[in-house]
């Protein structure tokens, strides 16, 4: 079989190399498919900072809900936690958008087979 990379440059520079290993080994279907659930399942920096600034709602974002009521009842660590959270934001979406590519090509070659 040949291999076949229809993976986006932008997508490719945010996904774990061992997912990006195993999608040149996939047909153009099936990774148009992980290209599509990616993207619909991948969160943004620009909604997280959004959330963090108006509501400190960053962390529901990320779907971390015990460290969200922890946020809010030190009310962001005293001020200190929501400013230290300023820096990791990149840091913490940039992680879940790896587990979320994981995620998705589990379930893909879980389907295929």
């Amino acid at each position: 079989m040949e291999e076949i990379n229809l993976i986006p440059a932008s997508i490719a520079d945010s996904i774990p190399s061992m997912v990006k290993n195993e999608l040149v080994k996939l047909s153009a279907q099936q990774q148009e498919e992980f290209v599509e659930e990616y993207k619909r399942k991948a969160k943004s920096s620009g909604a997280a900072y959004l959330l963090w600034f108006l509501l400190g709602w960053h962390y529901i974002y990320l779907r971390k809900w015990g460290i969200q009521i922890l946020f809010w009842l030190t009310a962001g660590g005293f001020g200190v936690w929501w400013f230290i959270d300023l820096f990791r934001i990149p840091g913490m979406i940039k992680d879940y958008n790896k587990d979320v590519a994981t995620d998705v090509l589990k379930t893909l070659k879980t389907i295929s087979e």
